[in-house]
């Protein structure tokens, strides 16, 4: 049965209080996307914008370099307008970033009060 959010409290109680997380609402079984995850039209990325609103990778390795200010201001500049971006040149290993995937996997499968026992910590 679906949670009662009909609100931004009650959504914020399901997902955050309560543990359930956003993976939570999706097996609620919810058929219609809470307005709070909504982007704003002008906001959304669509077949018409998708080409000016896509960031090319950053590449962490010019951080030791005379680019630095340059990679910061496009890791600043992709977190405020996109929310995300993808890095390369990281220097972080293929089985670490794995391992962390299955983890996060894991996690995010338990049941809602495992998870909550667990970020309490």
């Amino acid at each position: 049965m679906a949670p009662s959010i009909d609100n931004e409290s009650s959504l914020f109680n399901f997902v955050v209080r309560d543990g359930n997380g956003v993976k939570g609402i999706v097996d609620s079984g919810i058929s219609k996307v809470p307005q709070a995850y909504i982007q704003p039209p002008a906001e959304q990325i669509n077949k018409n914008n998708a080409t000016k609103c896509l960031f090319p990778p950053i590449d962490l390795s010019r951080l030791d370099g005379p680019d630095h200010d340059e990679v910061v201001n496009q890791i600043v500049r992709a977190a405020e307008t996109l929310g995300f971006f993808q890095v390369i040149n990281h220097g972080i290993h293929v089985q670490l970033l794995e391992s962390l995937e299955q983890t996060v996997h894991n996690f995010f499968g338990l049941p809602a009060e495992k998870k909550l026992c667990i970020a309490k910590k």
